[in-house]
């Protein structure tokens, strides 16, 4: 009896435990929510999310019908990457010195005009440029909201729960946006009837969705007006203005980008987070050739195969609240990393189609999970002034490294070809494409033993006291990371 009554107590206390923990999580939910500013923000930014969609979409029919060509549509989303390489340093510029309410407001209101302007537009070649524009706006824009979230939320955990939110929001929101395209197509929805005679709408068919975009970025600068709180805590500076106690001087691109690179923390996780996107581009880029030649599939097969992995993104969105709240992020990091490799590593082996589903399901959890922990550590560790250099650098290394991984993958598979391996009696069927797979989870695997750990313990002196590397680089001096 005494051994059966231990049992109980314990099976007790584990079920009480894990009642503590999921009231832990409703309570920073209600919390976030009853946050008028964090609310009007995550309001704002899921209706854009709505638009952002809509407008992919949009562009990628518009193109395709335009050029009937697979590399032009392929070429639009190059643009919508590149831009990152040449953004970054600009919002690394800006974000930490203007007032990021105003920066968020106007980069808003111009991608809202920008893409009101692609709506009525007949060159291929004037919108690319568009394109260009609006992603170049964008990675400002990530780097100012990102920077200001902690300054909206506080408490570690809600920290978490906002990141999650707001990326749970941007991806939530495809099924909908599939469905609002679908309603806004002229000549092909049942409430635009008619509209396919005139001759505007017959040129384009897809102007309601993009301008349904613009309307969502408006709606999105009004929310963010409404915002009470600065997001901005060591006060506007203009560039070539000193601070107490500084030097007057004009502050460089290039200094400014050499100060995330040259923290140790940053630079740690800047080469995690690089060779973790370079698997979610790897996958994107050959996914549809693996589903077909691999899997022996269909397209319908593939898009069900990135529905799951959406899914999966959803979950471990979820999962992560619970998480965090029992682990330290270093450790949910390279459990992510360790994840999404090992997933990518089981992933080449298998050719079997219900096995790639479950495996597209915890690839997409460990990669929210790496983007999540790695959003809500800088936003923990760096400090206010300096968080918009961190976050520049976060975005534009992500979809800079997503873009790569995209093109060594493919380039990789098309240089390996499939050929047979013997292997005395056994005789195997080896795709570049599974190659490709391989070596990437092997490569997002691998930094999962980067020395993070160590690198936050040492944050508490080298992001207060300044950085001594970047001084002796650059000959010049930033107060506090």
């Amino acid at each position: 009896m005494g051994a059966e009554e231990e049992g109980m107590n314990e099976g007790e206390a584990r079920l009480g435990g894990a009642r503590e923990l999921a009231g832990g999580v409703l309570e920073d939910l209600r919390a976030l929510w009853a946050n008028r500013d964090f609310r009007r923000l995550w309001i704002g930014q899921s209706v854009s999310s709505i638009g952002d969609w809509l407008a992919t979409f949009a562009l990628m029919a518009l193109v395709w019908n335009r050029s009937r060509s697979a590399a032009a549509v392929a070429g639009l989303l190059v643009l919508r990457i590149v831009p990152s390489a040449f953004s970054g340093a600009v919002a690394t510029w800006i974000s930490d010195r203007w007032d990021r309410k105003k920066i968020l407001i106007y980069c808003d209101l111009l991608r809202g005009l920008l893409i009101m302007w692609v709506a009525v537009l007949d060159s291929l070649a004037y919108l690319y440029v568009l394109i260009f524009c609006m992603e170049f706006i964008t990675i400002i824009y990530l780097a100012a909201r990102d920077a200001s979230l902690p300054n909206l939320v506080e408490g570690e955990n809600r920290l978490t729960m906002a990141n999650s939110m707001t990326l749970g929001s941007a991806y939530g929101s495809i099924p909908l946006a599939a469905a609002v395209f679908a309603l806004l197509k002229v000549g092909s929805s049942p409430l635009l009837r008619g509209l396919e005679g005139m001759v505007f709408f017959s040129d384009h068919p897809y102007a309601f969705s993009l301008l349904a975009d613009a309307l969502t970025f408006f709606f999105s600068a009004l929310m963010i007006k409404r915002i009470s709180r600065p997001l901005i805590l060591h006060g506007e500076r203009r560039v070539g203005e000193a601070g107490a106690g500084e030097e007057k001087e004009r502050v460089n691109p290039r200094e400014v980008l050499a100060f995330a690179f040259h923290n140790r923390f940053m630079r740690t996780l800047t080469a995690a987070l690089a060779t973790g996107t370079l698997g979610g581009g790897a996958l994107f880029a050959v996914g549809v050739v693996y589903v077909n030649e691999v899997l022996g599939g269909n397209d319908t097969q593939f898009g069900f195969l990135m529905a799951l992995f959406g899914l999966g993104m959803l979950a471990g969105i979820v999962g992560l609240q619970f998480l965090a709240r029992i682990r330290a992020k270093w450790f949910i990091f390279k459990l992510g990393l360790l994840g999404a490799g090992g997933t990518l590593i089981w992933m080449s082996l298998i050719t079997v189609m219900f096995m790639a589903y479950v495996a597209a399901l915890v690839f997409g959890a460990a990669f929210s999970v790496i983007f999540l922990t790695g959003i809500t550590m800088v936003q923990e560790v760096i400090e206010d002034r300096n968080r918009g250099k961190a976050f520049a650098v976060f975005h534009s290394v992500s979809r800079i490294f997503l873009l790569l991984g995209a093109a060594l993958a493919a380039g990789l598979a098309g240089a390996v070809g499939d050929f047979h391996l013997h292997l005395g009696i056994f005789r195997l069927h080896v795709w570049g494409t599974t190659i490709a797979m391989f070596v990437a989870g092997v490569l997002i695997a691998s930094v999962a033993f980067l020395p993070l750990r160590q690198r936050l313990e040492e944050s508490g002196t080298e992001i207060v006291t300044g950085e001594e590397d970047l001084e002796a680089d650059t000959g010049k001096s930033f107060p506090g990371a």
